[in-house]
């Protein structure tokens, strides 16, 4: 969990090659408004996201999708409020 001032408070955890983030919405910016920093951080934990696919549970409690492609984040949303709704949306996305 990162925990710091103004940034956004998170887990993630990984499944298969699917990156899998919560916003923990403890009143610090939300996942959404931090995703350069929460995506970066976590760039460090794994030395790269290469290969990785990425969903995140918003502060609100919306599943969405992000993708990295030359230093620009490209937001889709899954339409989902549970997890499981929203995996079953995105692997079929990240398997064609």
């Amino acid at each position: 969990m990162r925990n710091t001032p103004i940034r956004a408070d998170y887990t993630y955890s990984i499944e298969g090659n699917i990156i899998v983030i919560v916003d923990l919405d403890l009143g610090n910016r939300s996942v959404t408004n931090d995703i350069e920093n929460v995506l970066a951080d976590i760039r460090t934990d794994l030395g790269s996201l290469a290969g990785y696919s990425v969903i995140y549970r918003d502060s609100m409690g919306h599943w969405d999708a992000v993708s990295l492609v030359n230093d620009v984040v490209y937001f889709y949303p899954l339409n989902a409020t549970e997890r499981e709704k929203a995996l079953s949306r995105f692997i079929p996305l990240v398997e064609s």
